[in-house]
């Protein structure tokens, strides 16, 4: 049995595992690209060689380029890094036994980059630290007091909920396919004179992946009864993913020539509701790098959470491959 089939058979039995860290998901995100998992066993970290229980799991995006292997997050994947069971949360001494062990591993790998963000809460960053690898903050907006309120909206700012208001007359719906998703939000990068950063084929693969587990949706919201017949104008929509304990915003869009109609607040509304109806708490998934994206969630009641990035260059030549990454991400956003 192969690392990949042994996690598979893993996460059915740890149906906790972040939605971004199961196995569906990588096959998705990474499909046509390479990826495995490190499995640490308990024998590896506590001295008892007859104890092959699996104690932390590190799945890993692998790809090649030129001469060089390095190790990056998959596509539309915020969260990802080294999963720990209960044991290892409740012990710093063996999670720092696992940090030596995880980066004698990735040494071994031969690797020129090592780019993962961590989970909100999980502790492995301050520990790999400690072995040379840096450690970056970044920052998402969460609402995580979802089930102690009676509607969402108590905690929106005034103006969400003028914005709410001004959009009460649109509709929203959940028959939105992929396609007509994939075709909305292009219309809405060319309003901006900008590019998607994701394929059509790279959409399909992950909804159809995500509805086959029940964790998805599209919504939409239009100036009409009739979306689908085209008797109306669809003006924001989202696609949603969640997990046992989070709801994620993963892709949002909206004209920006319906922006006075209060569509992207009506839209945000709706994925809170949904949440809140899945007894779920609700992740805005980023808002790191964009003050105007990081004030329009916080107008939701959402309260910034730290997590972390770690990453290592290993050659220092590889550096120039990942400025011209950076240069071209900047022209497609």
């Amino acid at each position: 049995m192969t690392n990949k089939e042994e996690y598979a058979a893993f996460c059915k039995q740890h149906p906790e595992m972040p939605v971004m860290m199961q196995p569906w998901w990588l096959e998705a995100v990474c499909a046509g690209k390479e990826w495995d998992v490190i499995l640490v066993r308990r024998s590896e970290i506590s001295g008892q060689q007859s104890d092959d229980k699996i104690v932390a799991a590190m799945p890993y995006l692998l790809r090649k380029r030129l001469w060089y292997k390095f190790i990056i997050m998959p596509q539309m994947t915020m969260y990802g890094g080294i999963w720990l069971s209960q044991e290892l949360q409740e012990s710093p001494k063996l999670q720092e036994k696992l940090a030596k062990l995880i980066a004698k591993q990735l040494r071994e790998m031969r690797i020129a980059y090592y780019y993962q963000k961590f989970p909100v809460g999980n502790p492995m960053p301050h520990w790999l630290a400690k072995q040379r690898m840096q450690v970056e903050e970044r920052v998402t907006y969460r609402i995580d007091n979802l089930t102690d309120t009676d509607t969402p909206e108590e905690g929106f700012s005034k103006n969400k909920k003028r914005q709410i208001e001004r959009a009460e007359g649109l509709s929203v719906d959940y028959d939105m396919t992929a396609e007509e998703f994939y075709r909305f939000h292009t219309a809405c990068m060319d309003e901006r004179g900008k590019k998607l950063s994701y394929s059509r084929e790279f959409l399909l693969v992950l909804e159809r992946k995500a509805r086959r587990v029940e964790q998805c949706a599209f919504i939409r919201v239009s100036n009409g009864d009739q979306p689908a017949a085209g008797n109306s104008q669809t003006l924001a929509a989202a696609f949603v993913v969640w997990d046992k304990q989070y709801l994620y915003y993963l892709i949002p869009a909206y004209l920006p020539s319906a922006a006075k109609t209060g569509a992207s607040a009506r839209l945000a509304d709706e994925a809170i509701r949904l949440a809140k109806e899945k007894g779920l708490q609700f992740d805005f998934e980023g808002g790191n790098d964009d003050e105007g994206i990081a004030n329009h969630y916080r107008q939701f009641g959402s309260k910034a959470v730290n997590y972390q990035s770690v990453k290592k260059l290993y050659l220092p030549s590889f550096a120039l491959l990942l400025a011209a990454n950076d240069w071209k991400a900047k022209r497609n956003f």
